[in-house]
């Protein structure tokens, strides 16, 4: 009888450790060990470049977002293959050019807008001395990026609506007194380059430039010394485009997520939102410190240095601050509009509806 009794006690305690385990188990403590069926790994992808600087310390720091959740980010540094990615519903939250976010929602792929995190970046550089205008600009040629893409469409807009007539003829063509010729290289690296090597197209001198930041601001010290430079960021696109859209800014960049989420995971998207635009805050507030994660810690390509960015932030060429896309809905249309009346392709052929913004 002693034995049974003490065998029962051995069970019994037995049984409540076990109970104890599983609900353990089940509590946020454990949820590392014992991740719960329906919490998604969550995918984060990010072009290299300036949408990378406003989410450095975020991704640096990887904080635990919401306990169970774990988040794997990764850097695309070719914007074909980022859109191509989205296309295909790879990630579940992306940085990605505004039009680019706009197409793929037309698309039906499942991705809704948080917001911007990048305005515009794009600015005229030149090795003219003085003050230059878009005015200026006439007579001339200005080598430029992105036919048929945002960066060429921007700077097209930008030129109309300030009815300065433009043609896109090759470098040795003589544009007339009262027009821009524009000529196009494949990628902003390759204007880079040829500003940085030679300074010419064809043995045709450059003396204008569309660059982005933070290569508007690099190229200077790329081509001290030089016989040709110093280029210097003297036109800013986001100014002039201001000036004649009301006062707003244009986007760049958006963060998008897959509405999906929204179902069960709506903590999580609404937390993550929140560290985006601490992260951006942080560059904003610290451009140095962000340009260095950006290069030292995620081995950006794109970013120079801490100093280049911080010289670009505090002179206005590098906005970083994020707005909600509720928020910034009236700056966006704007944009698109301007997109799909020159190249409808690029929003997948409509704006998108109300359901777009988050």
């Amino acid at each position: 009888m002693r034995n049974t009794k003490k065998l029962f006690k051995t069970l019994l305690t037995a049984v409540f450790c076990l109970a104890a385990i599983l609900s353990l188990a089940s509590c946020e403590l454990f949820n590392g060990w014992f991740k719960k069926p329906d919490i998604p790994d969550i995918k984060v992808y990010m072009p290299d470049g300036a949408p990378l600087l406003s989410l450095a310390k975020l991704r640096s720091d990887d904080p635990e977002i919401v306990k169970g959740y774990d988040v794997e980010y990764s850097t695309v540094a070719n914007p074909s293959a980022l859109a191509a990615s989205l296309i295909a519903g790879e990630p579940d939250i992306a940085a990605a050019p505004i039009n680019v976010c706009a197409a793929v929602y037309n698309m039906n792929k499942g991705y809704v807008l948080a917001g911007v995190g990048v305005w515009g970046i794009m600015h005229i550089v030149s090795n003219q001395s003085g003050t230059v205008t878009l005015d200026g600009l006439k007579g001339n040629t200005v080598l430029a990026f992105g036919k048929g893409e945002t960066p060429g469409i921007t700077l097209r807009a930008v030129l109309k609506q300030n009815d300065i007539k433009y043609t896109e003829e090759d470098a040795s063509y003589t544009p007339e007194a009262d027009e821009v010729n524009i000529v196009y290289a494949n990628a902003v690296a390759d204007v880079r380059n040829i500003l940085a090597s030679s300074g010419s197209i064809d043995g045709t001198a450059v003396k204008f430039a569309l660059l982005a930041e933070p290569v508007a601001t690099a190229i200077t010290g790329a081509t001290t010394g030089k016989d040709w430079g110093p280029y210097r960021a003297v036109i800013n696109l986001q100014t002039e485009w201001a000036k004649n859209n009301g006062g707003g800014s244009f986007p760049q960049a958006g963060i998008v997520f897959k509405a999906s989420l929204l179902k069960k995971h709506k903590k999580f998207i609404d937390k993550f939102i929140a560290l985006v635009k601490d992260s951006a805050e942080f560059a904003e507030n610290n451009p140095f410190e962000a340009g260095e994660i950006a290069k030292n810690r995620l081995g950006s390509t794109a970013i120079p240095n801490g100093k280049i960015v911080q010289t670009a932030v505090e002179a206005g060429r590098l906005p970083l601050n994020f707005v909600a896309a509720n928020a910034a809905k009236i700056n966006i249309e704007t944009y698109l509009n301007v997109i799909l009346a020159e190249s409808p392709t690029l929003v997948h052929g409509k704006l998108p509806d109300g359901g777009f913004y988050y």
